[in-house]
């Protein structure tokens, strides 16, 4: 590896100053020629690094940090997705947050067990092959972003037609499975609700029991004074 500075031959012939380390160009932070960028600066143009090796190496703070360099002559414009595939990365999204016991939950569940955290904290154990709500869901979903990526991959509109109606149908079923959730949840609150009564009331007539009790006691001891 050559520590000083040296004159280095570039993509286009040109030479520049600067070092060579592991066999790549290597530059100070900004001192790196023009037609070079890193990735982020790519990026911030809309395009992407194409496939290519970094060409060379731009290194700060004591080459503590570093990033590489691409050309920009062979970078390519990045791809745009459409409006399918970005539906079907939705979905597939909305399915990671379906519990395999309970339903849609507001969180991702584990990629393990495909439980939320509540049912993995309560020991729950998954049913095997997952609920009928979890599985008919997730066959929709799935169904729904293959047939997004092939109506992607041509221009056919038979075949964007059918991603839509898939897509659909993985939304109403999503609906669907959330709505069933939601009522599930809200009749448990209300079980659990009048659960939280019944005790209060049974504690409140413990109470009285014993105040009543108390009392009595005490005016049978005024009386037996009284009497003494």
């Amino acid at each position: 590896m050559t520590r000083g500075v040296e004159w280095v031959r570039l993509w286009d012939g040109r030479r520049w100053p600067g070092r060579v380390r592991d066999g790549l160009p290597e530059f100070g932070f900004g001192q790196a020629p023009s037609g070079l960028s890193t990735r982020r600066q790519l990026r911030e143009r809309g395009m992407s690094r194409g496939g290519q090796e970094p060409f060379a190496r731009l290194s700060w703070k004591r080459d503590q940090r570093f990033a590489w360099l691409y050309v920009d002559a062979h970078a390519k414009p990045k791809r745009t997705a459409s409006e399918a595939q970005l539906a079907a990365v939705e979905k597939a999204l909305a399915a990671r947050k379906v519990c395999a016991e309970c339903g849609p939950v507001d969180h991702f569940v584990r990629t393990t067990d495909q439980l939320c955290g509540d049912c993995h904290a309560d020991g729950v154990t998954p049913t095997a092959g997952g609920t009928s709500t979890w599985k008919t869901l997730h066959d929709w979903q799935r169904e729904a972003q293959d047939t997004g990526q092939q109506a992607a991959r041509s221009d056919d509109p038979v075949g964007r037609g059918e991603a839509s109606a898939a897509i659909d149908r993985a939304a109403e079923a999503v609906t669907r499975a959330a709505t069933h959730h939601d009522e599930e949840r809200a009749a448990q609150q209300v079980e659990r609700d009048e659960q939280l009564i019944r005790w209060h009331s049974n504690d409140d007539n413990a109470n009285d029991c014993a105040a009543t009790e108390a009392d009595t006691r005490t005016d049978a001891l005024e009386w037996e004074a009284g009497a003494a």
